[in-house]
């Protein structure tokens, strides 16, 4: 009896390891904007977005200490939507030129764990061991697939597959 059990305690362990696979291992970063550092704010390329990056002091010290991050690293990148003029165009600051931030859209979550790349094949699906969740503006998961995600960032791999690493190793 005690056999059986255990095997069907590793049957539930196992079965909860798999179902924890993909995005749904990542959870909303509740405090990231007190916690985290914010390093770079940009625009998004489809001029219609802007974002702003923060990453958490794991994520920080693996950065500056170049080289591929450590497990735990945990990169944020807020996108809001930009103003829109009557029209429907972008709002353009008249100072400095740049889109004007209206509200917030999505917080998309990029966290690096020991063996996460595993669950993906392919050489465009892999960007080592992280993986990538998005959430809306309250804090809900998004239902989104992440393959264009891992697909772009499979390519920065001496970058640990960040786009703005250069700018959080400073």
């Amino acid at each position: 009896m005690k056999k059986r059990l255990a095997t069907a305690g590793l049957i539930l362990i196992a079965a909860g390891a798999t179902a924890m696979a993909g995005p749904e291992r990542i959870e909303f970063p509740k405090g990231y904007q007190e916690s985290f550092s914010n390093y770079m704010n940009a625009e998004r390329q489809n001029g219609k977005q802007l974002a702003r990056f923060y990453a958490n002091d794991v994520a920080v010290k693996g950065a500056k200490a170049g080289g591929e991050m450590p497990d735990g690293s945990i990169v944020i990148m807020e996108v809001y939507k930009a103003k829109m003029d009557k029209d429907g165009k972008p709002v353009r600051s008249k100072n400095l030129d740049r889109l004007v931030r209206g509200d917030l859209a999505a917080v998309m979550v990029k966290q690096k764990g020991a063996g996460w790349g595993k669950d993906y094949s392919g050489e465009k699906m892999n960007v080592g061991d992280w993986e990538f969740a998005g959430f809306k503006a309250d804090g809900t998961r998004l239902d989104k697939d992440f393959a264009t995600c891992r697909s772009c960032h499979s390519e920065l791999k001496e970058s640990s597959f960040l786009f703005s690493y250069e700018h959080l190793a400073k």
